[in-house]
């Protein structure tokens, strides 16, 4: 059985697919989008990767353009992708 991690101040954002002009996509969970948008995201090792820049698509469940900050590496964000890891917003 997985443990939930609770992670202070963090909110799940959604599952990151790929990546488009440098800038990665997320299937979002459910998420209140007045409180996500321009928010600060991070990976699941509190590492800061960009800013929430678009929310498109079904309302239920958006996709999240996510603009990354230039000090990111573009293969960890492949890596992200790849591997559908989890992506939050502070």
């Amino acid at each position: 059985m997985k443990k939930k991690v609770q992670r202070q101040g963090l909110r799940t954002l959604g599952t990151a697919l790929h990546i488009v002009d440098h800038k990665l996509i997320v299937r979002g969970a459910r998420v209140k989008v007045e409180h996500i948008l321009n928010s600060v995201v991070m990976t699941g090792d509190n590492r800061k990767i960009g800013r929430v820049y678009d929310i498109f698509g079904p309302v239920d469940q958006p996709y999240i353009s996510i603009k990354v900050f230039k000090g990111v590496n573009e293969e960890e964000l492949k890596g992200l992708g790849l591997a559908n890891k989890k992506i939050f917003s502070r």
